[in-house]
């Protein structure tokens, strides 16, 4: 490690302000030209910036492919106000003097202050766009569940993730919990419990050096459970607001962006991440064909992409397990049956089990089952509230973790070879198939318990 990649490590480390005062800096929804940036000011980077009590500030972001900052591509001026928790976000990639390159290592950091004139600059953080279907490389995506800031091993969990050194990272939901003492039913006492898990040391650590998304299930919305339907507190429009605004999931200059979504990762992966909470029916409706979990709009959307797409991994992401086994009533697995079976339906109709598509799910318990479609689902286990695996019943069980640890899945893209045949001017080209390996990891000592290797057709070019 160069002296210069050195001091960037430790600028994103340490931060700006000391430990006590990390800025809950994080770079989210990645794509092969965007990214979204969000920083938090706390109130004591207000106070040492100068920004008093009486006024708002402004604070704009900043991203180069380059630790020199040379040509950057600048944002806007945000104004820093507490009606949105002094949370200031910006898209880079909607505009187009500040589109981003695919596949390139980025650096980004913000300045801020009471005015344009007079403004403190942050630590420098780092992210990596995609490559997008042009392009391919190897990579390496953690997709986690169940932070709880509270937890003596998060520590110990979180030094196993960065140890596995993953380019980006899906919080599969529950990334804090609302109803664990203290319960959490307003604003203020909903932000405070982001507040206590990004302020973290080792957390922050993290969110400085990879690219993230975001997505929620029933504790980071209301409670263990929840759906959009009436009940106690918080609301779900509260729940569903605090999330937007806590982390970066959505553009704010953007009043019809989704918290559903695909990312054309490489040629070969491509990703869905899915909305679980917003769309759904009741969890106490009869079951039967109207019941959806996902809603007839992302419901469709999806079903339409994974027919639509020539992409050799196709990674559906959710935090509720579809195939199961699964012993809570809210999720495909459970009350929402004849959802289930549609989508299973129509994954053995179109063959996308054996065209590369496999479910990730977010429950409690690691495990690795199969339905009788063929249709893999991975569950990744916890990090703070691993359980044992529930009885299974009419799946397949390649895989089941015999002692409850916390734990998360690592994706690990590596690309092939397209074979050429041999000229008069150059030999052949043996082509080498792409691979993706899915492994479930011990959070704990970081051994990995169980692995699923995918492998793509070999492409030969005439």
């Amino acid at each position: 490690m160069n002296v210069r990649t050195l001091l960037l490590a430790l600028a994103a480390t340490c931060g700006a302000f000391g430990p006590s005062t990390f800025a809950q800096d994080i770079a989210g929804e990645i794509g092969t030209s965007s990214a979204l940036l969000q920083a938090r000011i706390t109130p004591e980077m207000r106070r040492s910036s100068g920004i008093s009590d009486a006024i708002e500030g402004w604070a704009r972001f900043e991203a180069a492919d380059n630790p020199e900052f040379v040509r950057p591509s600048v944002s806007e001026w945000i104004k820093i106000t507490p009606g949105t928790d002094n949370v200031i976000k910006y898209m880079f990639g909607r505009l187009r003097d500040d589109i981003l390159r695919g596949g390139r290592t980025y650096y980004w950091r913000y300045k801020f202050g009471p005015n344009p004139a007079q403004v403190t600059t942050s630590a420098v953080h780092t992210f990596q766009t995609m490559s997008g279907s042009l392009g391919t490389r190897p990579m390496r995506i953690a997709v986690i569940q169940g932070l709880d800031a509270t937890s003596p091993k998060l520590g110990a969990a979180i030094d196993q993730l960065i140890a596995a050194k993953p380019d980006y990272v899906v919080f599969n939901g529950n990334s804090v919990a609302y109803d664990a003492p203290p319960t959490a039913t307003t604003a203020e006492a909903m932000r405070a419990k982001w507040h206590q898990l990004l302020t973290q040391p080792k957390v922050a650590t993290l969110l400085g050096q990879v690219g993230t998304y975001w997505i929620k299930n029933d504790r980071d919305f209301r409670f263990a459970g929840a759906d959009y339907s009436a009940g106690k507190e918080p609301s779900a429009d509260l729940g569903a607001d605090i999330f937007r605004e806590q982390v970066p999931v959505t553009d704010p200059r953007d009043p019809t962006s989704l918290t559903f979504r695909s990312v054309q990762a490489t040629r070969d992966l491509a990703l869905w991440m899915l909305e679980v909470r917003d769309y759904r029916s009741p969890n106490g409706t009869a079951d039967n064909k109207d019941k959806s979990l996902w809603g007839t709009s992302q419901g469709e959307w999806l079903l339409r992409q994974h027919v639509s797409s020539t992409t050799n991994f196709k990674v559906v992401i959710q935090p509720t397990a579809v195939v199961g086994p699964d012993s809570s009533s809210d999720s495909h697995a459970s009350g929402f049956r004849s959802e289930r079976q549609m989508f299973l339906d129509h994954v053995k109709a179109n063959q996308l089990a054996e065209k590369g598509l496999v479910v990730i799910v977010g429950g409690n318990a690691q495990y690795h089952s199969v339905s009788p479609e063929g249709l893999d689902e991975i569950s990744i286990g916890s990090l703070s509230s691993p359980v044992a695996v529930p009885a299974a019943t009419g799946v397949k069980m390649a895989y089941s973790q015999q002692q409850p640890a916390p734990g998360f899945a690592l994706l690990e893209v590596v690309p092939g070879v397209v074979g050429t045949a041999a000229t008069a001017d150059r030999p052949a080209v043996e082509g080498v198939a792409a691979k993706l390996t899915i492994s479930l990891v011990n959070a704990e000592t970081g051994a990995v318990v169980h692995t699923v290797t995918k492998t793509a057709p070999i492409v030969t070019k005439k």
